[in-house]
């Protein structure tokens, strides 16, 4: 079993979405991005699941690959979300993934999240007005019960088939032709080949990829659950789930630590213990009960049980072996167990890539990922880029800026207590200067408030209309905020574009020299 002693104090990044329009961030940059890329891959010199890692790297990537329908050649690049109409800053990660493969004679893989919660089956939309814009929600499907991407089906055929007319005509007061109409045709074939909802959002947006000079290849993330190696790294976690709790458990204390959070549940809840058993970073569910639940983990002797504490309990072998094949059969029977966040990264950039690449998101995860696989594996996995854009809208209009709202806040308090400002040659203004040059004594500080404060409102009577005038400009700039909330939104989803104009976009940002 491989371990380590506590590691070091841990440091964190800290990164922010860009907040101007078509910019974008890529740490590290791309030379040095591509610089990693050409050097050989190396592996640490540990034991998962039995094997060496090494040899469970290889064997994983040569069965990814061959499950995307990729060449083996070049260096593995990997990026992952859910399938969902995500923003143009997470659709930026596919195309940085097209150039980098590109640049360095690698392969680029999308893993499509499917083994994550479907949370919504709505986007929001804007709609009304420049001067007074809103969003609507726009369903694509009915809600569902909540589960897993890879076991939801489409609920309303009609909701879904009619999803890019209707938010074409939301929209349509401030985009033309919103890039849904042309590629949803492809979602609703996807649904007819009998395919899962995160098939249709996925073929939506990988459809718009090849003419957009962005070829990648993708495979769902369940797919990669079901394979051999990570049945390994599986049974690595079951095999030693007290060392892998307290390592995940003890990185998450570091992380609240080092943020001052006070929430147990931030950025993740810790795993249970419950007498003998111990909760794995893991979820377990069925087919026929695709709801799905924690993973309790507890040895008895020769035998390794899991329970969902729901009332299934199985008991297997505790080799690694044994483990690896008794995680087949109980796929045979329906029985599906998936990683959560952290074990997700962790393999795919512990086995499988050579970089992978992150989301802001993802990025503060995976801070408590290095973490969590130093204090229980002894390694840190291999570092990871972070990328993110900021693309709006093409919606020509003019908006107010905070400095414009605290100025203006500034003004009116300016006219409260320093009128003078604006009245400055009124016996008033001479009367609080006078006071005001006077130093404050016990004697006099009564007296010298008072005076003050009816100088100030001697001429705050004069400028009546120059405060209200103010707290008209005020009003304003608060309206013209809220409504440049909706229209400069950097979470509007990537359909609502203009396909030639996110085109051009996303192909600059990602353009490497």
């Amino acid at each position: 079993m491989p371990g380590a002693d506590m590691p070091a104090k841990a440091t964190y990044a800290r990164y922010r979405a860009p907040a101007d329009n078509n910019a974008a961030l890529v740490d590290p940059d791309w030379r040095v991005l591509l610089a990693r890329l050409r050097e050989p891959a190396t592996r640490a010199d540990l034991t998962i699941g039995g094997v060496p890692l090494a040899r469970l790297a290889s064997e994983a990537r040569r069965d990814l690959l061959a499950a995307a329908h990729g060449d083996a050649a070049g260096p593995l690049i990997l990026s992952g979300h859910q399938p969902e109409l995500f923003h143009p800053g997470v659709w930026f990660k596919n195309f940085a993934l097209a150039s980098l493969a590109g640049a360095s004679g690698g392969v680029g893989v999308h893993l499509v999240i499917d083994t994550d919660l479907c949370r919504a089956t709505s986007i929001r939309v804007p709609t009304g007005s420049i001067a007074a814009p809103r969003w609507e929600a726009v369903p694509y499907d009915r809600p569902g019960a909540p589960m897993a991407y890879e076991e939801r089906r489409v609920l309303d055929r009609s909701v879904f088939d009619s999803f890019a007319t209707r938010v074409a005509s939301t929209i349509e007061p401030f985009v033309g032709r919103p890039l849904v109409t042309s590629v949803w045709p492809h979602a609703r074939a996807a649904i007819d080949a009998g395919g899962l909802l995160a098939d249709g959002l996925s073929a939506a947006r990988h459809a718009a990829e090849p003419s957009f000079d962005c070829p990648t290849l993708e495979l769902p993330f369940s797919t990669v659950c079901d394979s051999a190696g990570f049945r390994r790294l599986l049974a690595e976690i079951l095999l030693h789930a007290d060392k892998v709790a307290d390592a995940y458990n003890g990185a998450l204390a570091e992380y609240r630590a080092a943020h001052g959070l006070k929430n147990a549940a931030q950025p993740l809840p810790d795993l249970a213990t419950d007498d003998a058993w111990r909760e794995a970073p893991l979820w377990v569910w069925s087919i026929d009960h695709p709801a799905r639940r924690p993973l309790f983990v507890r040895r008895d002797g020769e035998r390794v049980e899991l329970s969902d504490h729901a009332g299934w309990v199985t008991a297997g072998p505790a080799d690694a072996d044994g483990v690896v094949a008794w995680l087949g059969e109980l796929r045979g029977q329906g029985i599906k167990i998936r990683s959560r966040a952290l074990v997700t990264t962790l393999y795919c950039r512990l086995v499988l890539a050579d970089l992978f690449l992150h989301g802001i998101g993802g990025a503060k995860y995976d801070q408590v990922t290095d973490r969590f696989a130093e204090r229980w594996l002894g390694v840190r996995p291999p570092a990871h880029a972070t990328l993110s854009a900021t693309l709006r809208l093409p919606i020509e209009h003019d908006s107010p800026t905070e400095a414009d709202r605290r100025a203006a806040l500034r003004r009116l308090r300016d006219l409260r207590y320093h009128p003078e400002k604006f009245a400055p040659n009124s016996d008033a203004a001479a009367v609080k200067q006078r006071w005001v040059a006077t130093a404050k004594t016990p004697a006099n500080a009564a007296e010298r408030h008072e005076a003050i404060t009816q100088a100030n409102e001697a001429m705050a009577a004069s400028l009546t209309d120059e405060r209200v005038a103010s707290e008209e400009r005020l009003k304003q700039i608060e309206h013209g905020l809220r409504a440049a909330a909706v229209l400069d939104s950097r979470e509007h989803s990537f359909c609502l574009f203009p396909a030639d104009d996110i085109k051009e976009r996303l192909q600059r940002l990602t353009a490497i020299e």
